[in-house]
């Protein structure tokens, strides 16, 4: 029995001693295939009551500017969703006032609303680089930039005073 266990003993130190331990360090980094910041908010501002049709144009200061970066082949379908009215932050208040918006792309890889082009409707699938078949130079990054602007009119009629709001939805989808 001791003879056993000496030789299971001698054994094992002589695997134990040739045996030797590999470490590989090994870092991956993850980055999201799409991502979308909002860089600047649609502000009609303050309005007097009865001031009639506010609107706010491709290009004005107020207009709402989105930012999607995305691998430059991907295509995205871009869906805005606007209610019809703005409705009073007092539920009591049945007053309304009517809100027409439209959102405009670039894809052309600046961020100048002059070659912005309206999505009809308000939706569509977009690619997010306007000539993806085009490759990439060691200048260019194979991350690109689709912008959005968003804008259009209120019309503000006889209605109580107080905050009007109403909560706007961009769905983005890509594949």
């Amino acid at each position: 029995m001791i003879k056993k266990l000496m030789l299971i003993s001698a054994l094992s130190m002589i695997c134990a001693s040739s045996s030797y331990a590999q470490f590989i360090n090994l870092q991956i980094r993850v980055e999201p295939e799409l991502s979308a910041s909002v860089e600047q908010d649609l502000d009609f501002g303050q309005l007097i009551i009865n001031s009639g049709i506010k609107e706010i144009e491709l290009g004005d200061l107020n207009m709402g500017i989105f930012n999607i970066r995305a691998y430059y082949t991907q295509n995205i379908y871009v869906n805005l969703d606007v209610p019809q009215f703005l409705t009073h932050s007092n539920p009591s208040v049945d007053d309304v006032i009517p809100l027409d918006l439209n959102v405009s792309y670039n894809n052309q890889g600046n961020r100048s609303v002059n070659n912005a082009i309206e999505l009809e409707g308000n939706n569509g699938y977009l690619a997010v680089a306007n000539n993806p078949s085009d490759r990439v130079t060691a200048e260019q990054s194979v991350w690109q930039e689709l912008m959005l602007f968003v804008y259009g009119t209120i019309d503000v009629g006889n209605i109580n005073e107080g905050q009007y709001s109403a909560e706007i939805l961009l769905y983005l989808e890509y594949d």
